[in-house]
């Protein structure tokens, strides 16, 4: 191997490697995260310990893996696109290519849809999903690209994980690009995990918990150090990144830089294919194609299948093409801390003329309720060999059109903009986005349009809380009262109310609920607006207790079809379509954004949806969203961003004149 130094240990310093060697490790690489994905995809989301043999009949069968399809689409990107990718190369990219709609994915893709820029696009309305494993299981490509650069590795990893996650992830995946940027470099597994380390923030979480597992292996084993990982790191979201990232540093100080050994790691189960993969990945960067043990490369193969919800771009056909695929990439990676020979290759470049990039970020999102101020920060980069000078302005039919004075911005410089904005009070929503234009010129004679929009979740009604005692828990204890009084109920029916009423509390109210006279009835009506599709009911009554809320809202629809309603909740709840109840909970389960799935027959016209919510603990948080059809699971399916949720505009009017 050319230019190998030997340090302190086991570890090496490789100070340059042949194009020949780079290919070896990049093809080894891609053959241990094929490895992992056809391994651990059959039994992916079975959250148990297992005990599966290691035998040829588990590579039977190949399957399409996200875990490789996305970083084939970012390859496919960097081609077409160069070195200079932005955010925004990112967004449009996903945008034109990407049909996944689970989890994470169809959340990004939703916020994308409605208007919104990375990485408003991968931290709003994302709760549940934004510490998942979608992108670390991205950063192969990265370090790959970057090979010796770790810390431009983790620059565009945290790049790409924005896109759809926030925190932990985007750490997740800059550690992950980092270590497999340095496996080019260095053999040493545990030497490699420390020094990736160093490019992220030693008070995150990621950084921690590696440190964490480091210590739990040396002093109890693996055998404790998974346990200890399911219990500091655990979640119900199978596909959660802390632990599953733990899991796949365990592997790689477990394995001792043996295949056979490292393959143990699918007895971790929970998002099995991610933790083989991953770990494969940088075992096979470390050890290079020429190392895999003969019988792995059989079994692994060299077809490379791609998921059909990947559209539109050329996908390589084996994973040989993938790799010089990527090594013809990086060479427009390689600087200064190149490691890499390419002396011997054709110069591979790419045109890109795009004079700027440009993206957006909400500083605050506009409150319909409060009819408070919103603010977007406009971020343009000049990619341009030379000075440039800008103008912007932001135009909407929801808001006037602001115009801030022009800037000038140096090569390889950005500046950011920032504008506020009121929406008008006339202005009536009713798709589920706000949607606004950039317009920006150029040296006065070029000009761009950028068409966003701002998330808009729609109108509801929401009726009570009706609140009705329990006299079954009136009784005092009889061996030990509760008061001296016998005349006083018990300390228990003090401090409870009755759980899921029978009553049915709208059935005395003779008016429509969608007319003004709604808010004349005994109980409390207000319209709501949600800022997202969690709402926080506690937000607009006081006291706790169990109660009563309904909320009713109306869908319009040109035609008659059916579209699926997701409702987070960890309470009773009863759906009713038209005056017609299609579905009610007996059991409980915790809130997530499909506790409930609910299938909506929507007429031709104006529908009217009413949500009866029973809640019996002080989780007063609900999440409530539609989501497409097409005859399939709504897992299956994106989020709907064409209908929404709206009152007639009499009651928003009669409501405001009200508060």
């Amino acid at each position: 191997m050319a230019g190998v130094v030997v340090s302190e240990g086991f570890n090496f310093f490789i100070e340059m490697l042949t194009i020949k060697e780079y290919n070896d490790k990049v093809l080894g690489g891609w053959m241990g995260k094929c490895a992992g994905g056809i391994l651990g995809a059959p039994i992916e989301g079975y959250k148990c310990f297992n005990e599966i043999p290691l035998s040829d009949e588990l590579f039977e069968t190949n399957f399409c893996n996200d875990d490789l399809d996305l970083q084939i689409l970012w390859l496919d990107m960097v081609l077409k696109k160069g070195n200079k990718i932005r955010p925004s190369d990112f967004r449009e990219h996903w945008k034109n290519h990407v049909d996944f709609p689970w989890n994470e994915y169809g959340i990004a893709t939703r916020n994308i849809r409605v208007g919104l820029d990375h990485p408003d696009t991968g931290s709003h309305n994302n709760t549940y999903w934004n510490a998942s494993m979608g992108s670390p299981i991205r950063s192969e490509l990265w370090g790959m690209l970057c090979a010796g650069n770790p810390e431009k590795a983790a620059y565009f990893a945290r790049m790409d994980s924005r896109l759809d996650h926030c925190g932990f992830s985007d750490d997740a995946e800059a550690y992950q690009a980092a270590c497999e940027a340095i496996a080019f470099t260095m053999t040493d597994i545990p030497a490699i995990l420390l020094e990736g380390l160093k490019y992220i923030d030693q008070d995150c979480l990621t950084y921690k918990m590696v440190k964490n597992v480091f210590s739990w292996y040396e002093k109890f084993g693996v055998e404790a150090t998974k346990g200890r990982i399911k219990s500091a790191y655990g979640d119900a979201d199978f596909t959660s990144a802390p632990m599953n990232v733990a899991f796949t540093v365990l592997s790689l100080l477990d394995s001792k830089g043996d295949f056979d050994k490292l393959i143990e790691a699918l007895h971790y189960g929970h998002d099995s294919d991610c933790i083989v993969a991953t770990a494969g990945s940088i075992l096979g960067i470390v050890r290079g194609a020429a190392e895999i043990p003969a019988l792995w490369k059989k079994r692994i193969g060299n077809e490379l299948m791609v998921s059909p919800e990947i559209t539109g771009i050329d996908c390589p056909k084996t994973i040989t093409e993938l790799t010089d695929l990527t090594c013809k990439a990086a060479q427009l990676f390689q600087g200064p801390h190149t490691v890499v020979d390419f002396s011997t290759e054709e110069k591979f470049t790419v045109e890109n003329d795009t004079p700027f990039a440009l993206f957006t970020k909400v500083l605050a999102f506009p409150d319909f309720e409060a009819e408070a101020k919103g603010a977007i920060a406009v971020h343009i980069e000049n990619l341009s060999p030379s000075a440039k000078s800008f103008t912007f302005n932001i135009s909407s039919p929801a808001f006037p059109t602001v115009q801030p004075a022009g800037v000038t911005i140096q090569e390889d410089a950005s500046v950011v903009v920032n504008f506020e904005f009121t929406i008008n009070e006339d202005f009536q929503p009713f798709a589920s986005a706000v949607p606004y234009t950039v317009e920006v010129t150029m040296d006065e004679l070029f000009k761009f349009e950028f068409e966003r929009g701002l998330p808009y979740y729609g109108q509801w009604l929401m009726m009570g809380p009706f609140m009705r005692d329990d006299a079954s828990l009136a009784p005092m204890h009889k061996q030990y009262p509760d008061h001296g009084l016998a005349s006083m109920p018990s300390a228990t029916y003090m401090n409870h109310d009755l759980q899921k009423p029978a009553e049915d509390f709208l059935a005395k109210v003779k008016t429509p609920w969608h007319t003004p006279a709604i808010f004349e009835q005994d109980f409390i009506a207000q319209v709501i607006q949600p800022a997202g599709l969690e709402v926080d009911l506690k937000k607009y009554f006081y006291g706790i207790g169990e109660r009563t809320v309904y909320l009713s809202t109306e869908i319009s629809s040109a035609t008659a079809l059916k579209k699926w309603l997701c409702i987070g909740t960890s309470n009773f709840v009863t759906v009713s379509l038209n005056g017609k109840t299609l579905h009610q909970n007996e059991q409980l389960k915790r809130r997530w954004p499909s506790t409930e799935i609910v299938e909506l027959p929507l007429e031709q016209g104006t529908n009217t949806l009413l949500v009866r919510f029973d809640f019996i603990n002080d989780d007063f948080k609900v999440s409530l969203g539609l989501k497409e059809h097409h005859d399939r699971h709504p897992h299956q399916t994106q989020w709907e961003t064409e209908l929404n949720f709206s009152l007639p505009q009499q009651v928003v009017e009669a409501y405001k004149e009200l508060v």
